[in-house]
C-alpha cells in the first residue's frame, strides 16, 4: 500500500498530520494532571537522582569501588530519561478509546483526514511532550551530575537519548493500536500491562550492557527496536479503520468462531474444489505452494547470505589446529567406522530434532513477527557452510565433502524446509500485511490453517523420508567416497 502517490500529496499528508498533532498536543497541555507530573519528573527527578549519583559514589569511594560508581551514572541517566516517557504511554492508551468514551471523537472522524494521517498524528502527540520532557531531564541530570561527580561518557549519553526516543515510540505505537482496537478505557488500560512488561524487561537488559559498557551490543539492540518499532507503525497503519471504530461498542469474544473457521479452511471446505477425498485435498494444498513465492524468495536470498556468512566466518574463525586435523580425509574414515553401529538409531533422532526445530521456529517466529524464523532457517545452512571451508582450509575437497555429506539427504530435507518455513513466514508476517477485506483475526486465523496443511500433508512425510535418507543412504555415500 502507498501512502503517499507524489510529493505534493506528502507535503499535504504532513501538514495535515502536524494538524492532528498540535491538536492533540494542545489538548494534553490543558489537562493539568497529565502536564504536573510530567514537569514535577522532569524538574525534580533529575534532581533526586543527581543527590543519589553523588551519595552513591561518596560511599563506593569509601569501599574502594570507584568503578561501580562510574559505571552506575549511565543507568541512572537511562532511569531518568525513561520516567517522562512513561506518560506517554497514558496519552496514546486515550489516544482514541478516551475521546470515544468522551464522545468527542465523531467530530475529528468525520474531517476529510485519511486513516493513516490521524494514526500518525495520535502517535506523534503521544510521544512529543513526553519525550521533550524526558531529554530535558536528560540534560538536567547530565549537567548537575557534572558538577557533583564528574562528566558522563558522551557515548552513554547518545545512546540513552536514541534509546529513550525510539522506546517512548514503540511503547506509543503499540498503545495506539491498543487504544484503536478497545472498546474502553478499563480494557485499553488492561492490556497495557503487555506493553510496560516487555518493555521493564528490555530496559533491565540495557541496564545490563550499560553498566558492563558493552555500547555495541547496545547500538545492535537499539537496531533491533528500532525495526520493532517500524513494525507497530505499520501494524497501526494497516488495521486502523475509522469506521469500525465508530461502529463497535462493545467486544465480543467469540471462542467458538476460531476452531471452526480454521477446520474449514485445513480440510479445504472454504476453497475451490480440485476432487474429493485424499487426493482431492492434497491438490487443494499444492495449489497453496504458489501463494508463498514471496516468502521462498526471501529465504532462497537468506540461504545464500547464509552460506556466504558460513565461508566468511570460517576465514575469520579458523578451528584449532588439533581439530583441523581430524578433518583430514585418513581421519573421517576412522569416524565413520565408530560410528556405523550408531547409523541404525538415527532416523527417529532425526526426525524428532526436524520437529522440534519447527516448533521452535513457530514460536519464536510468532512473537518476532517471522524475524525468528528466518534465522533459525538460515543457522543450519550457516554451520554446514562453515564446517565446509574448514575442510577447504586443511586442503581437503570442499565439494566432495558436500556432495557425500549433505546432497544425499538434502536434496529432499531443504526443499521441504524451505516450503513449511515460506509458510510459517507467511503465517507470522500475515500480522502487518494489509488484511485487505478480510478482517485481521481473520487473515492469521486463515494462513496457521494453512501451515497446518503444508506441514501436515508435505512437511512430515518428506521429514521422515530425509531421516532415513541421512540415516542410511548418507553414511553409503560417505563410506564409498571416504572409504
Amino acid at each position: 500500500m502507498r501512502l503517499f502517490k507524489d510529493p505534493a500529496d506528502l507535503r499535504h499528508s504532513l501538514y495535515m498530520i502536524m494538524v492532528v498533532a498540535r491538536r492533540e498536543v494542545k489538548d494534553t497541555m490543558r489537562d493539568w494532571r497529565l502536564v504536573f507530573p510530567i514537569a514535577a519528573l522532569t524538574l525534580l527527578f533529575p534532581g533526586i537522582m543527581t543527590f543519589v549519583a553523588g551519595w552513591m559514589t561518596q560511599l563506593v569511594e569509601s569501599y574502594n569501588a570507584e568503578l561501580i560508581g562510574e559505571r552506575s551514572l549511565p543507568v541512572l541517566l537511562m532511569v531518568v530519561g525513561f520516567f517522562p516517557t512513561s506518560f506517554s504511554l497514558v496519552i496514546a492508551l486515550e489516544a482514541f478509546v478516551g475521546e470515544k468514551e468522551r464522545k468527542s471523537l465523531e467530530p475529528l472522524l468525520a474531517t476529510p483526514l485519511t486513516n493513516h494521517q490521524l494514526f500518525i498524528g495520535k502517535l506523534l502527540a503521544a510521544v512529543l511532550p513526553p519525550v521533550m520532557a524526558s531529554y530535558v531531564g536528560i540534560a538536567t541530570y547530565a549537567l548537575g551530575v557534572t558538577f557533583v561527580v564528574g562528566p558522563i561518557d558522551s557515548q552513554s549519553i547518545l545512546l540513552v537519548v536514541v534509546l529513550t526516543t525510539i522506546q517512548a515510540f514503540l511503547m506509543v505505537s503499540a498503545s495506539v493500536i491498543v487504544s484503536s482496537q478497545t472498546t474502553s478505557t478499563r480494557a485499553a488500560n488492561m492490556l497495557a500491562s503487555f506493553i510496560i512488561v516487555p518493555v521493564s524487561i528490555l530496559l533491565q537488559g540495557e541496564a545490563f550492557l550499560l553498566v558492563f559498557e558493552n555500547y555495541s551490543a547496545l547500538w545492535w539492540m537499539l537496531f533491533f527496536v528500532a525495526i520493532i518499532t517500524a513494525i507497530f507503525i505499520r501494524i497501526g497503519i494497516q488495521i486502523f479503520n475509522r469506521e469500525n471504530l465508530l461502529g463497535r461498542n462493545i467486544d465480543f469474544l467469540n471462542v467458538r468462531w476460531v476452531p471452526r473457521f480454521f477446520a474449514k479452511r485445513f480440510t479445504g471446505q472454504d476453497m475451490a474444489g480440485s476432487g474429493s477425498g485424499l487426493l482431492g485435498w492434497y491438490r487443494q494444498t499444492f495449489g497453496l505452494v504458489k501463494e508463498l513465492k514471496m516468502p521462498m524468495y526471501v529465504l532462497s536470498l537468506m540461504f545464500i547470505l547464509a552460506c556466504v556468512a558460513g565461508v566468511v566466518a570460517a576465514f575469520l574463525f579458523q578451528l584449532p589446529e588439533e581439530y583441523l586435523l581430524g578433518l583430514r580425509s585418513a581421519q573421517t574414515r576412522e569416524n565413520i567406522s565408530v560410528m556405523q553401529d550408531m547409523f541404525t538409531q538415527l532416523p527417529v533422532f532425526i526426525f524428532s530434532h526436524n520437529m522440534r526445530a519447527i516448533l521452535i521456529l513457530v514460536l519464536l517466529g510468532s512473537v518476532t513477527f517471522g524475524v525468528s524464523s528466518v534465522l533459525i532457517y538460515m543457522l543450519p545452512w550457516a554451520v554446514i557452510a562453515f564446517i565446509t571451508a574448514q575442510f577447504a582450509i586443511v586442503g581437503e575437497n570442499p565439494f566432495v565433502f558436500v556432495g557425500a555429506t549433505v546432497l544425499p539427504h538434502a536434496w529432499v530435507e531443504l526443499p521441504i524446509l524451505l516450503l513449511v518455513t515460506a509458510a510459517a513466514l507467511r503465517w507470522q508476517a500475515s500480522i502487518i500485511a494489509p488484511p485487505g477485506r478480510r478482517s485481521l483475526a481473520e487473515l492469521w486465523v486463515q494462513h496457521a490453517a494453512d501451515f497446518f496443511r503444508i506441514m501436515v500433508g508435505y512437511g512430515v512425510p518428506l521429514f521422515l523420508i530425509a531421516a532415513l535418507l541421512e540415516s542410511f543412504l548418507t553414511p553409503m555415500v560417505i563410506g564409498w567416497v571416504y572409504g
